[in-house]
């Protein structure tokens, strides 16, 4: 089953923030594999941000998106596209809406919804036609 990890979430959103990687130790394990997730996901960072790209509107670019939003669509891609959460779409892309209703105002949520959507689709609708 998939859990929503915040501290993930916040790690991009430093990382958008201040520019660069943030200094983090790990104490744990748990922390010792959020570091790994984080250094995968950068090193995938921009094939994630030019898939989220080409889902925004007309005019609207990844790059000017505020660092909260770009963090969130980031993680969501990252894990909706992960090979061990392909089960578990639905469960992903609702944690996400869930988890920006609190820190997003309602049209902010409701975009990433869909840009979500949108890559879910288009990811479904190539994997139908490899088959």
């Amino acid at each position: 089953m998939f859990r929503l990890e915040k501290r993930k979430i916040f790690l991009l959103y430093q990382y958008y923030l201040i520019g660069n990687i943030p200094n983090f130790t790990s104490e744990n394990e748990k922390d010792e594999k959020r570091l790994i997730w984080f250094s995968d996901c950068l090193k995938k960072g921009k094939n994630l941000s030019e898939k989220i790209d080409k889902k925004l509107k007309i005019g609207w670019d990844f790059s000017r998106l505020p660092h909260l939003e770009k963090s969130i669509l980031i993680y969501a891609t990252y894990e909706l596209f992960s090979e061990q959460n392909s089960q578990y779409i639905k469960s992903i892309i609702s944690q996400i809406i869930n988890f920006s209703k609190v820190y997003l105002e309602t049209s902010k949520y409701a975009y990433i919804n869909k840009v979500l959507d949108l890559l879910v689709k288009e990811e479904t609708t190539l994997l139908k036609k490899e088959v």
